[in-house]
């Protein structure tokens, strides 16, 4: 993923919280709906955009006709090397490190260009668009989903407001950024600028389930950049709160499981 500062420090512990307790709750359930989506044939060549721990990319391996082709990227090592290591060799898959806005590839090289909540990440969206049309095939299709507003993600609101609490006058501002990209009329505008045609712009709703609402804090708290800004703030110990999450969590949405709604925006456009 494309970041700066803090927000691009997914190392340490990070990634296998991710992926154990938001992948599950989170992420799991908009990548079945992402390979929904596609459209996948016969000697498709696929190229992913931060793909984080390979929760979509998993997905698209197992749904690419044995004669297509998958390249998985991602700007942040850390998370490329989990996500290598966790899914089983396919010759049919390529690792490769790379930022978004420089893609290391040809021109009309893919049949898809997709990414799973990286855009919103990205320092230079129009730039990474561009590329992305770049090393589109005529026709190509270009795919991604962004978290909607943390209002359709309510979760994350109550989250957000309890770790706060925590740090009166100067409290994390981390989920302003993977929640802050999500203005259908501004993607749709940038998707179009960008050259992209038939663009097509719609809101998602899902469930997402934890197993518990400490399970769900802990992604949250720790299994992104915001244990990072946290740290910066010379927190040595974050179970506190950790656990004043999980508390406000049960009580929102209940334990044993949480059950709450997710929002995301979809959007999709071709090249001509």
């Amino acid at each position: 993923m494309a970041m700066a500062g803090s927000d691009a420090k997914f190392v340490g512990s990070i990634p296998e919280k991710y992926d154990a307790y938001l992948g599950p709750f989170l992420f799991e359930p908009y990548a079945a709906d992402f390979v929904q989506r596609l459209a996948l044939r016969e000697g498709d060549r696929v190229l992913e955009l931060a793909c984080g721990t390979g929760i979509l990319t998993r997905r698209i391996a197992a749904a690419l006709p044995r004669s297509g082709q998958l390249t998985a990227t991602d700007l942040n090592q850390p998370m490329l090397d989990y996500a290598r290591r966790k899914l089983l060799p396919d010759p049919r898959l390529e690792w490769r490190v790379a930022d978004a806005s420089k893609l290391p590839f040809p021109d009309d090289t893919f049949d898809h260009v997709v990414c799973q909540f990286g855009v919103m990440f990205f320092p230079d969206k129009p730039a990474a668009l561009r590329e992305a049309l770049r090393v589109l095939k005529p026709a190509g299709e270009l795919s991604f989903n962004v978290w909607d507003s943390t209002q359709q993600n309510s979760y994350v609101e109550l989250a957000d407001a309890v770790v706060a609490e925590f740090f009166p006058g100067n409290p994390p501002t981390f989920f302003q950024v993977p929640f802050g990209y999500h203005d259908q009329e501004t993607i749709r505008s940038t998707m179009v600028e960008a050259g992209f045609a038939g663009v097509r712009v719609s809101e998602v709703a899902l469930e997402g389930r934890s197993p518990t609402a400490m399970d769900a804090a802990v992604g949250l708290v720790e299994g992104c950049p915001l244990i990072v800004a946290i740290e910066e703030r010379g927190v040595t110990d974050p179970r506190p709160i950790v656990e004043a999450v999980a508390k406000k969590l049960a009580s929102a949405f209940g334990d044993a499981p949480l059950r709450c709604q997710l929002g995301v925006v979809w959007t999709a456009g071709k090249k001509p």
